[in-house]
């Protein structure tokens, strides 16, 4: 327990003298430092804090190999941190490669005495007066050690963050990557950055598909870039379709007649997008999510009497029947790939969600690149990852750290907050992908500019803001609708939307996105309060043995 407390608070002393050149996450880092504090402990003093408190240390038998590359390969190969980062510490998870590492490793471990020669035995302290008692050194080591990590955890982080997030969320605060550790980052988009809209139309002139990888479907601001993109003078005229995962493929009629319809107010034209939208659902019993309400009737403003218009083609189906429903994504691109075909379309936007984006096996936008080889092309608009333990647990928590958060640094230091690049021989490109949450997934073995042709970044991850509601939803007759629907989807519970009679409900970036943070700086603060307990038990055992002392 006092090498486990010394590692944690040592981690983030380590952390904050690396930051100017590299950030060092909590996870993997914690574990190689770990790993590096037993190798060295024992190569130059032969025993670790914790063993040195209690007069242990270890020993070894003489042979040709130097005890230090004993103690190296002991450590490297047998030590608890060492299993984990065997084991665990790998960009995807290989579950056949994952226990034969640890079997291995377990048998190893079994064997390590006789293999390495190394034994942990008590050992006397020495009589000289002018010796300080070993318990009493390395209790004053271990004090020092919590102090400075958690000194060296709070400077991280008030240099790393935003002073005036620092003041409003101070809890959701934690260290980051420093400016000068990002500067690869930096350098390239000072030369490479371009407006969003002039990007995504010159990716138009390469290929004849363009896939925009939505981020969480009740974001707001991407909308709004979204709607920015579609309205532009060049997408009206060289494009002017935009295939979307949200709505039925047989609803795209229904929606054509709303938008040549002519209503005396804006009121009317929301009761009826309200109750258009009933009929429209697809996979759940409801889809009440603002950006979409509102991003349809921008669009019906848009078009309306129009000669030219944006057409909106939704490509899902209504899932009351749920047998096909794990190949949704084949039945969207098939929607799609048809619809392009039958329409004779060169050109056309399609926006799917993460992952459905991915130019992967079983994913929509792998079927639509498979059926137009070299026509297609997909862009990432920045997000934040899900937490795998929490989506394990079934909660989705959000992380605000893609790529360790050494991005969305970098971002920040623009500028605009409005953006757009290519990753294909970027240092953003070569990064490992870690967008999917799954450890095991096969997209965890790629890089960024294996997954995606382009980088969207449209406003900081605290500045996002997600919405769910929107007028005349429970008007009686879209109730009525509703509940219909209800007891055609067993598991479904119209109840637990009744909080949208208040009307539309918004939830700001740094309140969604960084309970992560807040998670993570709870547990620290648990470490803190487990270290200060050892503390005191540490301190009893000192009495204990002075008083002991005095006494014989």
């Amino acid at each position: 327990m006092i090498d486990v407390h010394v590692i944690v608070f040592l981690s983030q002393i380590v952390a904050l003298l690396l930051s100017p050149f590299y950030f060092l996450p909590l996870f993997p880092g914690i574990w190689f430092v770990w790993i590096i504090y037993y190798v060295v402990s024992y190569a130059t003093v032969r025993k670790t804090l914790g063993e040195s408190f209690f007069k242990a240390k270890i020993t070894a038998g003489n042979g040709w190999v130097p005890v230090w590359i004993k103690i190296i390969l002991r450590e490297v190969f047998t030590s608890f941190p060492a299993l984990i980062a065997w084991t665990l510490c790998w960009n995807r998870l290989n579950p056949i490669r994952s226990i034969a590492i640890f079997v291995v490793l377990l048998l190893v471990i079994c064997l390590r005495r006789k293999m390495f020669g190394i034994s942990l035995v008590k050992c006397e302290q020495e009589t000289t007066t002018t010796k300080r008692p070993f318990y009493k050194t390395s209790a004053g080591i271990f004090l020092m050690v919590i102090l400075g990590g958690c000194l060296a955890r709070v400077v991280n982080t008030v240099c790393t963050n935003d002073k005036a997030f620092l003041v409003e969320s101070p809890w959701k605060s934690v260290p980051r990557p420093t400016v000068s550790s990002v500067s690869k980052y930096v350098d390239y988009l000072k030369n490479n950055r371009q407006d969003i809209n002039d990007y995504v139309m010159g990716l138009f002139e390469k290929y004849d598909y363009v896939v925009l990888c939505e981020r969480h479907h009740q974001d707001m601001m991407q909308y709004d870039m979204i709607y920015d993109l579609v309205t532009d003078s060049r997408f009206v005229d060289k494009v002017g379709v935009v295939f979307t995962e949200i709505g039925c493929a047989e609803s795209r009629d229904a929606y054509r007649t709303f938008v040549e319809t002519t209503f005396q107010n804006d009121t009317l034209v929301e009761k009826e997008l309200a109750s258009f939208l009933m009929k429209n659902q697809t996979v759940h019993l409801l889809w009440p999510n603002t950006n979409w309400f509102s991003f349809l009737k921008r669009m019906y403003y848009f078009n309306h009497d129009r000669e030219k218009k944006v057409e909106i083609m939704f490509a899902d189906r209504n899932w009351i029947d749920r047998t096909e429903l794990a190949h949704r994504d084949s039945v969207m691109a098939d929607n799609i790939i048809k619809t392009i075909e039958s329409d004779r379309l060169k050109k056309s936007l399609i926006i799917m969600k993460y992952r459905h984006a991915f130019f992967t096996p079983g994913c929509c936008g792998e079927y639509i690149q498979r059926r137009f080889p070299g026509k297609v092309a997909n862009v990432m608009i920045n997000n934040v990852k899900l937490d795998f333990l929490s989506l394990a647990l079934g909660k989705e928590i959000a992380r605000p750290d893609l790529r360790y958060g050494e991005w969305e640094v970098a971002f920040e230091q623009m500028p605009t907050d409005a953006f757009a690049f290519d990753l294909k021989d970027s240092p953003f490109g070569k990064d490992k992908f870690d967008y999917f949450a799954l450890p095991w997934a096969k997209e965890n073995d790629m890089t960024y500019q294996d997954m995606f042709n382009g980088f969207i970044y449209y406003k900081a991850l605290a500045d996002h803001r997600a919405s769910v509601g929107f007028n005349h939803l429970f008007d009686p007759e879209n109730r009525a609708k509703l509940e219909e629907r209800e007891k055609l989807l067993p598991g479904y519970w119209l109840g637990a939307w009744e909080f949208l009679k208040e009307g539309p409900q918004v939830t700001e970036g740094k309140d969604n996105y960084f309970e992560y943070n807040k998670l993570i700086n709870t547990i620290f603060l648990w470490i803190c309060l487990s270290a200060l307990l050892l503390c005191a038990i540490m301190s009893v055992i000192i009495i204990c043995k002075y008083r002991s002392a005095n006494n014989s």
